[in-house]
């Protein structure tokens, strides 16, 4: 993988603002509106993945990134590699409904706060990963070079920061690396769509709605069945195997890239 050095060290600079953003306490900034912690915790974070949008956005347009990135391009090209992973959206449902879970004491209130933070979730980490640093590491390859190291390098650097899910203190550690590599396929895949479709923001939102619909356990009056813990294990291993057909279809569309119009887009 031959990428420039100056390209790589910008990209690790731009996760680590990313990751100093992710760690700050947004929710501290709603503690006088007296919400309950769910509430605080939620609006708080949407908040901070919100000012993530901006940071990507300011560094999108600074690096001239804006037309390979597809940030402004909302009609997707090859519009059914959007709706192929939108099967990951009835899993979440699915497991839910098999082990029995109780929402009838759930707020609608929450589950808005709930789906709103989520889809935050899946723009900014998108805008980060796929928008900035995916064309910036690109942009460091020579004019001859396959396209699989820049993302290969972006999805490493995106499933890597789920090692950051240790520092929950009900974390699991099986859980936690199954979420790394399920990360790290899922931005394999979501770099090889963006650079089919050419937009960006149906990814983001199609990140986001993934990520609500396996967060329903998290909304206050949730009522979890006590088998569901023996199944941890079960779920680490699950998590990984759904995501494979997905995985291995997008690297099917990874010759189908026309990468002269990709490096095309960086004359603008």
């Amino acid at each position: 993988m031959n990428l420039s050095n100056t390209n790589i060290a910008t990209s690790i600079s731009v996760v680590f603002g990313f990751l100093l953003l992710l760690l700050l306490p947004f929710d501290k900034a709603l503690i006088f509106f007296e919400l309950d912690d769910f509430k605080e915790k939620y609006l708080g974070d949407a908040i901070k993945n919100l000012v993530i949008v901006c940071y990507g956005y300011f560094l999108i347009q600074r690096f001239g990134y804006t037309k390979v990135s597809g940030v402004f391009n909302f009609a997707p090209r090859h519009k059914k590699l959007i709706i192929i992973p939108l099967y990951f959206v009835l899993i979440g449902p699915l497991q839910y409904a098999l082990f029995d879970y109780e929402f009838d004491h759930v707020q609608l209130i929450n589950v808005l706060i709930l789906l709103g933070a989520m889809i935050t979730v899946g723009l900014s980490e998108e805008i980060i990963f796929r928008g900035f640093v995916l064309p910036n590491l690109i942009r460091g390859t020579s004019s001859d070079q396959s396209l699989v190291g820049p993302i290969v390098l972006s999805s490493l650097l995106f499933g890597v920061l789920h090692f950051l899910n240790l520092l929950n203190a009900d974390s699991y550690f099986p859980l936690v690396l199954s979420q790394v590599i399920y990360a790290t396929m899922f931005g394999v895949a979501f770099g090889v769509i963006l650079l089919r479709t050419g937009s960006l923001l149906p990814l983001g939102l199609l990140h986001g709605l993934i990520n609500f619909s396996s967060n329903w356990d998290d909304l206050p009056g949730t009522f979890e069945p006590a088998i569901v813990e023996t199944y941890r294990m079960h779920d680490a291993i699950f998590s990984v195997i759904i995501v494979l057909p997905f995985f291995l279809y997008a690297l099917k569309q990874l010759p189908k890239i026309d990468r002269k119009a990709v490096l095309s887009m960086y004359k603008d």
